[in-house]
């Protein structure tokens, strides 16, 4: 009798599981889902944010249109808090939020009216390092000549004080002594580099090496500019054959490897993806698999090599893992530390 009543139990549990995932399918048919990329178009975000438009609607049951929208500021501010605060939770508003959104919200940032710990995160694209890189004709022109306070500083294009384009020059100075000095404002990596090219600045770090390939290669090429180093958590195979020397190597007291390593949280979770806190658990499964499935398609895959980029993905659950864990890192001395780097204590 009791086996019956379990049997009979289960296979309600399994009709339900069923009709469920079917409403949450058939609720896809004939929408339009929006990426929202919040930072401005022809970097390296919305670059992703269009690949991921090309291909993600095949793999959602429905097979629902998908637009990107731009909503740029303050380095993915505005546009986070549009989709956590006042987008509909119903699985049709996908976002792909700054690598720095964990991070801004553990320094305590003003005016962030999100929490990364509610957020539900679908995935992570990528993960890779940061260069630093110079325009033709910089007083500047390699890593040593960079690091070396007698040289005169190099100005640096950056966002805002919370994106990694301000922070590692600015925290190099914390451990170097002055070499960088920063003019902030640009909207997007694609200002400065036009900026570059116009001798407005000498150099723009925090542009991550994928975003590189698929938006300023051709700066590169055609020697308008160069890589002088690059930072990150790891080595890079490519970089290194590249013979472009690994900053981290000239970081040696335990102090500033913690602090840097908090700093550069965001090349961590470089391109991460995420829906707001409220959305339906069976569009949110049905969003996983597809983000899952976008990552796997060979069509995908051919047309990200096409473009130049990079593909390393993780889970939301690796995702979840990191943020977790790195907030566990920010003891108050490396806190302190990286609050005044970002203008946020004195």
């Amino acid at each position: 009798m009791y086996r019956r009543l379990a049997w009979i139990g289960l296979m309600v549990a399994v009709l339900l599981a069923c009709a469920s995932a079917a409403g949450a399918a058939s609720f896809y048919e004939k929408k339009t889902v929006r990426i929202v990329s919040v930072h401005a178009p022809g970097g390296g975000y919305d670059t992703y944010s269009r690949l991921f438009g090309r291909h993600f609607g095949k793999h959602i049951p429905g097979k629902p249109k998908v637009i990107v929208v731009n909503i740029p500021g303050a380095s993915g501010l505005i546009g986070t808090n549009y989709v956590y605060n006042v987008s509909k939770k119903d699985g049709l508003t996908v976002i792909q939020p700054s690598w720095g959104v964990a991070q801004a919200q553990f320094l305590g940032f003003p005016d962030i009216k999100y929490d990364v710990n509610k957020m539900i995160w679908l995935g992570l694209a990528n993960s890779g390092p940061i260069t630093a890189v110079v325009r033709k004709g910089s007083p500047i022109q390699t890593m040593d000549q960079w690091l070396d306070p007698k040289t005169k500083p190099l100005i640096f294009g950056c966002t805002s004080l919370n994106s990694l384009t301000c922070t590692i020059p600015l925290a190099l100075n914390g451990i170097f002594g002055k070499t960088s000095e920063i003019v902030s404002g640009y909207v997007g990596t694609a200002r400065i580099r036009a900026a570059l090219l116009q001798k407005e600045v000498d150099g723009l770090t925090g542009w991550s090496w994928d975003s590189v390939k698929s938006t300023g290669m051709s700066m590169l090429d055609d020697g308008d500019a160069k890589i002088i180093a690059y930072i990150g958590f790891d080595r890079h195979g490519e970089l290194d054959e590249r013979k472009v020397p690994f900053l981290n190597e000239r970081i040696t007291k335990p102090s500033d490897i913690a602090f840097m390593k908090v700093l550069l949280l965001p090349a961590a979770m470089l391109r991460p993806w995420a829906v707001p806190p409220g959305t339906p658990a069976d569009r949110v499964e049905i969003l996983r698999k597809a983000f899952e499935a976008t990552l796997k398609d060979p069509a995908f895959l051919a047309d990200a090599k096409r473009t130049r980029l990079d593909i390393n993905p993780k889970s939301g659950k690796w995702l979840t893992d990191l943020i977790s864990s790195m907030k566990a890192q920010m003891t108050p001395e490396v806190l302190s530390r990286a609050r005044k780097i970002v203008g946020l204590e004195k």
